[in-house]
């Protein structure tokens, strides 16, 4: 979790604890994040939490104490996934010590200046989408009569294990004002306590500065107080006018709630691309800077005649090389040729050579690598002198992308092909030329591409260098560790699936993908297995047992439960609510369907083990208890011997007993009888 945003000093500060110590004698502190407005920010370990990390903010004498744990206390009643969970608040020497979940991912506003970096910003599908995210997270929080009061770039969080954007560091934790200059709107500043309808405009400013990477200050006008809207809404007109009402300070023409702004958006067409876009206002340098002129008349009467003699170059020809240093002297080829002819010519003529000869090695140099020949996938990136600037500017953009990433071209170049031709099966197989018709087609290329960075851009480093070289050898050599371990393949393959839904999302079903989404699926199943963690347990028959584990912040955890042949299962899982169970048999099959933890009871098995698969879709270790007892199976009963009936006395019918009545003595609940539902199990401990 990145830190804090920038916040006004403390007026006094708080006490000044060292990493290491301790706090509420549970809580080990780490690292200091940042020191604000409302107090410091620490990372710490938790460790009656298997060390797990968490977020402390100290708050000072000096704040108002018993209004922070009041308004602290209510917020611990708001139970979204998408609001961080709080503990309970400590004392200490003075200061107050609140504890919250560690987030794991980057801050909107660490990815808006990555994205600078490159040129790029959020485009308007992921602002729609953001905005589709985040309006049920308020909905939820102004149907609570609370507001978050500093909603900014600095304070979402998109979260790695789901994509999904999270609420940091509410606004009114320390009370007074605490706001992000330039996101609240001109009324925060009268009041002491925001209004919902704040938070809605803070959105909406926060849409702009994602779709722009401009900070509020430059888009405001300050005269008129009228907002600039950034380049990527001209073709999204519907989306324009919804974020024109949430900026909105009239009370009749802004939004009444975070529900109807919500249906709102939900209305606006989703665009065709949900990837970062490049800056509309972007100026790259592709020439050197013009030379101061020459004030003599010799120099001018040369330039003159050099500008009349060369001809214009066709404007659809883009630059595509790097500025080109100033000439401070001539070669000595260059000097003995301007002595042989005794002008200006050759000069002229060696420069354009050099350009021609040095574009073409340049793009030869990016291009090169393991792809194959321009017949090959990799020729989308042949950039022909037909293409107009801007797309070979974007296609520029893509190369050094793939190369800060360390991401193999020419098997990415054949994920965004497939991707196109599976879109567009009727075109059978041909890619898009650089012909005037087939522009839109490269435009959904370029999309296309955008969106797999985005999802490959997930992976770490080391996963991301080997995407394009992993092989089935690699998966089969994994799987055998695990297999001798107790996991059956077919439940390998179904972890591996859940995982990969974030890089292959609308992926049904375990089964193995083809190349080239092949390689992303591989890449998942070295992500989720080098963290699964395995303990096999063996059932005692007839004597419950009690275990307890913690599953990593976005990790899985596998129970083999191994039991005698025929012996049924009585399984309970108990943890954290964004933990989730699913039990399969022996072979593979699923008996437990994957949702909440629970207690499930099993018929009686074949064959062993069981396996109890249970994953954490937090963002923090949470710890579980699993009880578990194994029982016997069902004796069959032996029928009585028939009994001889005499010649000279005719059989009389029996009345028949509707009800089954226990022998004296019996127990009619015997876990013998086959028709009894095993005993429950005893209330697991929390």
């Amino acid at each position: 979790m990145p830190p804090d945003s920038a916040t006004p000093p403390a007026s006094s500060p708080a006490s000044s604890p060292q990493p290491g110590q301790l706090v509420g004698e549970r809580y080990r502190l780490e690292q200091r994040l940042s020191q604000g407005g409302q107090g410091s920010l620490w990372r710490a370990r938790d460790q009656l939490a298997g060390e797990g990390p968490v977020a402390l903010r100290q708050l000072g004498p000096d704040i108002d104490q018993e209004a922070a744990v009041a308004r602290w206390n209510r917020l611990q009643g708001v139970l979204h996934p998408q609001v961080p969970r709080l503990g309970s608040p400590v004392r200490q020497d003075g200061d107050l010590w609140l504890v919250r979940e560690w987030q794991i991912g980057r801050t909107f506003q660490e990815l808006v200046e990555v994205r600078g970096e490159r040129q790029m910003v959020f485009g308007a599908g992921e602002v729609l989408l953001l905005l589709r995210q985040l309006l049920p997270v308020l909905a939820v929080l102004h149907g609570q009569d609370l507001v978050h009061g500093d909603l900014c770039p600095a304070n979402l969080l998109r979260r790695d294990s789901d994509g999904l954007p999270v609420l940091l560091d509410f606004g009114l934790v320390a009370g007074g004002v605490v706001a992000t200059p330039g996101f609240a709107p001109a009324e925060r500043s009268e009041r002491s306590e925001p209004l919902p309808w704040m938070d809605l405009h803070a959105l909406g400013v926060t849409a702009l500065v994602l779709l722009s990477g401009d900070p509020p200050a430059r888009l405001l006008d300050p005269v008129s107080l009228s907002w600039r809207w950034p380049a990527a809404l001209a073709g999204e007109p519907d989306l324009q006018r919804e974020l024109q009402r949430l900026l909105q300070r009239q009370p009749d023409q802004r939004f009444r709630s975070a529900g109807q702004a919500l249906a709102a958006f939900q209305a606006v067409p989703m665009p065709d691309s949900t990837g970062p876009v490049p800056r509309a206002d972007r100026t790259v340098m592709l020439v050197p800077p013009p030379a101061p002129p020459d004030p003599s008349p010799a120099a001018a009467a040369a330039s003159a005649a050099a500008a009349a003699a060369i001809p214009a170059a066709p404007p659809e020809l883009p630059p595509l090389r790097s500025p080109v240093p100033p000439v401070t002297a001539m070669s000595r080829a260059e000097a003995r040729e301007e002595a042989a002819e005794g002008g200006i010519w050759p000069v002229v003529i060696a420069l354009v050579l050099s350009a021609v000869v040095g574009t073409a090695l340049g793009w030869w140099w990016l291009s090169r690598g393991k792809q194959p020949p321009p017949s090959t996938p990799d020729a989308a990136l042949q950039l022909p002198s037909s293409l107009p600037p801007s797309e070979v500017d974007q296609r520029q953009q893509l190369l050094n992308r793939l190369r800060a990433m360390q991401v193999d071209r020419a098997w990415f170049l054949k994920l965004v092909d497939a991707s196109l031709l599976a879109q567009f099966p009727e075109r059978g197989g041909r890619l898009p030329s650089d012909a005037l018709e087939d522009a839109p087609l490269r435009r959904i290329w370029n999309e296309l591409a955008e969106e797999w960075l985005a999802r490959v851009e997930q992976l770490p480093i080391e996963l991301r260098r080997r995407l394009g070289n992993y092989s089935n050898a690699d998966w089969e050599r994994r799987q055998r560790t695990l297999v001798n371990q107790g996991i059956s393949p077919e439940v390998l393959r179904q972890l591996v699936s859940g995982s990969a839904q974030n890089l292959l999302p609308g992926r049904s079903g375990a089964s193995i993908p083809a190349e080239p989404f092949r390689q992303l699926w591989y890449a998942a199943a070295e992500q989720i297995l080098a963290t699964v963690q395995i303990e096999a347990i063996q059932a005692q028959p007839g004597q419950t047992q009690v275990v307890s584990a913690a599953v990593d912040a976005g990790g899985a955890r596998l129970f083999p439960v191994r039991l005698s042949p025929g012996n049924r299962l009585v399984l309970g899982v108990n943890g954290s609510p964004l933990m989730q169970m699913s039990v399969f048999a022996a072979d593979g099959s699923l008996l437990e369907p994957k949702g909440a933890l629970r207690v499930v009871s099993l018929p009686a098995q074949a064959k062993s083990p069981v396996q109890l698969l249970v994953t954490n879709d937090g963002v923090a270790p949470a710890m579980i208890t699993l009880s578990l007892r194994a029982d016997p199976p069902a004796a069959v009963p032996v029928p009585d011997p028939p009994q001889p009936v005499a010649p000279d006395q005719p059989s009389q019918p029996q009345p028949q007993d509707p009800i089954r009545r226990p022998a004296p003595g019996a127990d009619a609940d015997r876990p013998g009888d086959p028709d009894t539902p095993p005993e429950p199990l005893p209330p697991l401990p929390n």
